[in-house]
């Protein structure tokens, strides 16, 4: 095997003897990295490779890998999963997608890296890097990548009070109305929402069992839950289950759901919230008046009590200065004033 040789860029190259041609002219693989030692490893991984006869994936794009990959994945992962593979491959490191896997390597990718963290979130980002990885480690696995990520900033949550909440319905069309109040009282997410129909609702709740997604077509198709723990049954007050019965919407679209929400808050002059947000508001509610995690969980659907801790519980705004005093309170009983005076005189 050739030794590499450093380029002007600061690269180091190899050329590999692949084959001669019928004119009798040789031909070469080159494999450049940053270091001199992964550039001669790529090229010792080639070699070796080809001369035990192993399918190779060097020729492919890194647009044909993640194709390949997705569709490897396509029959074991949930199709809201595949659908973004699909946007990631669309919209992911587009300088990156035409060049061939032999090519690529880590000081591209951190390039890449840092011109999509100019636009992209720290999430955004790394989530595109975690797929990116994956697609690597299938079918360019000699590469081990040390990319720098940008650094994670810990999520904001603002979750509408109870006066807010009431201040929507008050001006809230018939369309919008019962969708909140199955969202904020009953923790459904918009897919499940559009999913329900009049069969799954009882004299004491609702049974959710499905969601409406878009799919790749942006069709809108009625699929199962993503988790299991998405199949359930919520309790709902009477009056508005009443409400739930008497609903005429059943089957709108997630948009039109979506557009009919942000429309209604606008109006209304309330902090801009999503209608996902809603069910932020009932795990926080119903965690500040004392319900246990694993209810919660699994009322609302999440898959687990980590999740609902890592991503829900937050303090209510017009809970705070309620739970401010309840603090105060019990500090104030445990250190009294008379027991100061009492250590002060022993």
């Amino acid at each position: 095997m050739a030794n590499a040789k450093k380029l002007k860029s600061g690269n180091w190259r190899v050329l590999e003897y692949d084959y001669t041609d019928e004119n009798n002219k040789r031909h070469y693989k080159s494999f450049t990295a940053s270091t001199k030692k992964e550039a001669e490893y790529m090229a010792k991984e080639y070699s070796h490779n080809k001369q035990r006869g192993a399918k190779t994936y060097n020729d492919l794009t890194l647009q044909e890998a993640y194709r390949r990959y997705i569709d490897s994945k396509s029959s074991v992962l949930a199709p809201s999963t595949i659908d973004g593979y699909e946007k990631n491959l669309r919209n992911d490191f587009k300088t990156l997608m035409p060049m061939k896997l032999s090519n690529i390597n880590q000081e591209h990718i951190q390039l890449a890296v840092n011109e999509m963290s100019a636009t992209k979130s720290p999430k955004s980002v790394r989530n595109s890097h975690g797929l990116l990885s994956a697609v690597l480690r299938a079918y360019k696995p000699q590469l081990i990548l040390t990319t720098r990520l940008p650094q994670k900033v810990e999520p904001t949550y603002t979750i509408p009070t109870t006066e807010e909440i009431n201040t929507l319905l008050a001006s809230a069309s018939d369309f919008i109305r019962v969708p909140i109040l199955l969202a904020s009282s009953g923790s459904l997410r918009r897919s499940e929402v559009c999913a329900l129909t009049l069969n799954d609702v009882s004299d004491l709740g609702v049974t959710v069992n499905k969601a409406a997604v878009y799919d790749k077509n942006n069709n809108v198709v009625i699929k199962p839950p993503k988790t299991n723990a998405g199949n359930r049954f919520v309790p709902l007050p009477p009056h508005i289950i009443k409400e739930v019965k008497e609903w005429k919407y059943f089957g709108c679209s997630p948009a039109k759901l979506s557009d009919s929400f942000n429309r209604l808050v606008q109006q209304c002059n309330v902090p801009h919230i999503s209608f996902h947000k809603l069910r932020h508001y009932f795990a926080s509610e119903l965690h500040a008046c004392g319900i246990p995690d694993k209810h919660i969980a699994q009322i609302g659907g999440w898959k687990s009590v980590a999740v609902l801790q890592n991503i829900y519980q937050h303090t209510l705004r017009d809970k705070q200065e309620e739970m401010n005093k309840k603090i105060i309170n019990i500090f104030q009983n445990n250190f009294t004033a008379d027991s100061s005076n009492l250590q002060n005189q022993a």
